[in-house]
């Protein structure tokens, strides 16, 4: 599986905290236009993605499973959460991260659809 890395500096804490974002996408080095826009939106997704303050000082972490159903111009038109982390501000999060990120690239003519549905997971970890 390919995996997609955020990582930034905590002052406070002197460690670094990662968001992964992983595709479903295997390593095969020729996508299918379908794979390849999947890869791009958990890509545009990945960049809108901020760990919660307060869940980096109490030292909470969790995965989030989203289910996102774009439209033909890459706007945002639902927003299921398949898997909830144990932590809300987590999940609102992930939920925000998918707002902020819209409008999403439009969905390739080569896919000859309307809609396209992803599933994006999020990853909040801490590192050492």
């Amino acid at each position: 599986m390919k995996a997609l890395h955020f990582a930034l500096a905590l002052p406070l804490l002197a460690a670094s905290l990662s968001v992964d974002a992983t595709s479903r996408v295997s390593g095969v080095k020729q996508q299918s236009a379908s794979d390849q826009y999947e890869s791009t939106i958990i890509r545009h997704t990945l960049k809108n993605i901020r760990y919660p303050r307060r869940a980096q000082t109490k030292g909470q972490q969790g995965e989030v499973h989203l289910r996102v159903n774009i439209n033909k111009s890459g706007e945002v038109q639902d927003i299921k959460v398949l898997e909830e982390s144990s932590f809300s501000s987590l999940n609102r999060e992930a939920l925000r991260s998918v707002e902020r990120a819209n409008p999403y690239p439009v969905i390739p003519a080569a896919l000859g659809t309307d809609n396209f549905s992803v599933t994006v997971p999020i990853v909040f970890k801490l590192e050492d």
